[in-house]
C-alpha cells in the first residue's frame, strides 16, 4: 500500500471564493438596475456607476483568487481539488470584469456627450 492511497483531495478555498465572488459580480448588475427601477432616489447614472465600480472590483478579485487557486493546485502536485471551480470562477470573473468595463465605457461616453 502506498502512503497516499487513502488520501482524499483537500478542498481549495480560493477556487470556491473565486466562483462565489464572480457570481456576486455578475449578480450586481441586474440588482443595481432593479434598485434604480424600484427607488426614485437612485438615478440611472448612479446605478451604472455602481455597476462600473462593483463589477470591475469583483471581477479583478475573482481573477486573482482563480490565479491563486491554480497556483496552489500546481504547487501541491494536484493533491488539492477545485480545478472545475477555478475554471468556473475564471469564467465568471472575466464576465464580471467585462460588464464593469462596459459600464465604464458607457459612463465615459455619457460624460463626453454631456459636456458638449
Amino acid at each position: 500500500m502506498l502512503p497516499y492511497d487513502d488520501y482524499q483531495k483537500q478542498p481549495n478555498v480560493s477556487a470556491r471564493l473565486s466562483a462565489l465572488i464572480g457570481l456576486l459580480g455578475i449578480a450586481l448588475a441586474p440588482a443595481a438596475i432593479l434598485l434604480h427601477m424600484r427607488l426614485g432616489a437612485v438615478t440611472l447614472l448612479m446605478a451604472v456607476g455602481g455597476i462600473a465600480a462593483g463589477c470591475t472590483i469583483f471581477g479583478v478579485v475573482a481573477l486573482l483568487l482563480t490565479r491563486r487557486a491554480r497556483l496552489r493546485r500546481v504547487v501541491s502536485l494536484e493533491r488539492i481539488g477545485g480545478a472545475k471551480q477555478a475554471v468556473f470562477g475564471r469564467l465568471l470573473g472575466t464576465l464580471a470584469l467585462a460588464i464593469g468595463l462596459g459600464a465604464c465605457i458607457s459612463l465615459a461616453v455619457y460624460a463626453l456627450l454631456a459636456s458638449r
